[in-house]
């Protein structure tokens, strides 16, 4: 690491950590809904379609909120979106324990989760690390969007010993009641982004040298072919991954495998996400971003091909869930990385929030069209089989995005 990237550590790291636990909480519900898909539907025999349509009413609402959300945090600052957010999402989620039955009742609730939890949507926290991070851009956002990580390790485990010991009831007012009581401290006490840290120091009477920014308007960066490549890359491989996410569970149990052991097969794509996501935050602080993530999206192919090809096998559903998570811990990593290398962060919040508003529909639509591929064939290979074109295209396009512009200007 040079001089110039540990002294940005040394300045900023409690806003990279405190970030990395609130990321956690923006995941929280995918990583519940395997989990918790059997009880709900022993409880109410909805359809697996009709159970995995109350993330798709609220990643589609939180996509329509999305591009509003990235102005707010660009024009007042992460903190003062992220501290009322993270205490309005452990209320909301909580809510959901009071499903009923109905499924109008099921959509109000995510609806209003939607609403109350829009304030921990990923570009809240990578918006106040990339303004913090030059030197070392990709590895702080490697860290903070580990925080997903967290999620992954923990939450089906949880979710599973809450459901057992308290019921599905338990289980949603458990996960937010734990994660609230450790996260909600840390981000008030820890995060800041450079806006935040710049209105502290004036009212302070301190004043200091202003953070770099700079980067493309809003217009040219939206109208660009890279942003356009940029956004359907990231919606191709959110409907893939999303899929497999909150399905993992149910597949692991249709070939088979009991579903505490699936849960913990489920869990070990936290340990590798984490590894990914290192990983792929010093490649891309050293080598060609576009290639590092073309190479982390057409990952999942050796993933779906395992489960297709050998399932009810423990060991080989261990394997893929594995290869699965290295991929995991690079998908948004890449785009956050790629957003600001391309466009600067001069309007980092509104150009990741649209392009996480277009992820968001895809991973809406992820639940509801798996549970339709299961309802109507009893089965997931379908939904297996198709996610392999996405990894292609996903890959393709972010290899087609052309030399990162420093490498033009050198060429030129």
């Amino acid at each position: 690491m040079t001089t110039a990237a540990a002294g940005e550590w040394r300045a900023h790291w409690p806003s990279a950590l405190s970030a990395a636990v609130g990321m956690s909480f923006s995941t929280l519900y995918v990583y519940s809904a395997g989990g918790l898909t059997e009880p709900l539907e022993q409880e109410f025999g909805w359809s697996r379609a009709a159970i995995g349509s109350g993330i798709s009413v609220l990643t589609i609402t939180g996509s329509l909120l999305g591009p509003i959300m990235g102005a707010a945090v660009d024009r007042f600052g992460s903190r003062r979106i992220a501290v009322p957010g993270v205490i309005g999402f452990c209320l909301a989620f909580a809510l959901l324990s009071l499903a009923t039955e109905s499924l109008w009742t099921w959509w109000l609730l995510w609806f209003l989760l939607a609403l109350l939890g829009v304030g921990v949507k990923p570009a809240v926290w990578t918006t106040a690390v990339a303004s913090l991070f030059q030197k070392s851009r990709g590895l702080a956002l490697a860290v903070t969007l580990s925080g997903a990580s967290l999620g992954s390790i923990f939450t089906p485990l949880l979710t599973n010993w809450l459901v057992d010991h308290h019921g599905w009831r338990g289980a949603f007012v458990g996960l937010p009641l734990i994660w609230g009581a450790i996260g909600v401290p840390l981000i008030f006490f820890g995060f800041r982004g450079a806006s935040d840290k710049e209105r502290r120091n004036l009212s302070r009477g301190v004043v200091t040298a202003p953070i770099p920014g700079g980067g493309l308007r809003v217009r040219d960066a939206i109208l660009s072919r890279r942003f356009t490549s940029l956004l359907i890359a990231a919606m191709a491989f959110s409907l893939l991954a999303v899929s497999l996410i909150v399905s993992l569970i149910p597949i692991l149990s249709s070939h088979g495998i009991p579903r505490g052991t699936g849960a913990g097969i489920a869990a070990t794509i936290g340990i590798t996400a984490v590894i990914g996501r290192i990983a792929t935050g010093y490649l891309l602080d050293h080598f060609d971003p576009r290639l590092v993530s073309a190479v982390t999206m057409a990952l999942p192919i050796v993933t779906l091909t395992l489960l297709l090809a050998m399932p009810g096998s423990v060991p080989l559903a261990f394997l893929a869930v594995l290869v699965m998570g290295l991929s995991l811990g690079a998908e948004v990593d890449a785009v956050a990385f790629l957003t600001g290398y391309y466009f600067g962060v001069r309007h980092y919040g509104l150009l990741f929030g649209t392009i996480m508003s277009g992820l968001s529909i895809a991973a809406g639509s992820a639940p509801l069209i798996a549970g339709t591929i299961f309802d109507r064939t009893g089965s997931y290979d379908l939904m297996l089989m198709g996610a392999i074109p996405l990894c292609l295209l996903a890959a393709g396009l972010i290899a087609s995005l052309g030399l990162p512009p420093k490498a033009a200007s050198r060429r030129e």
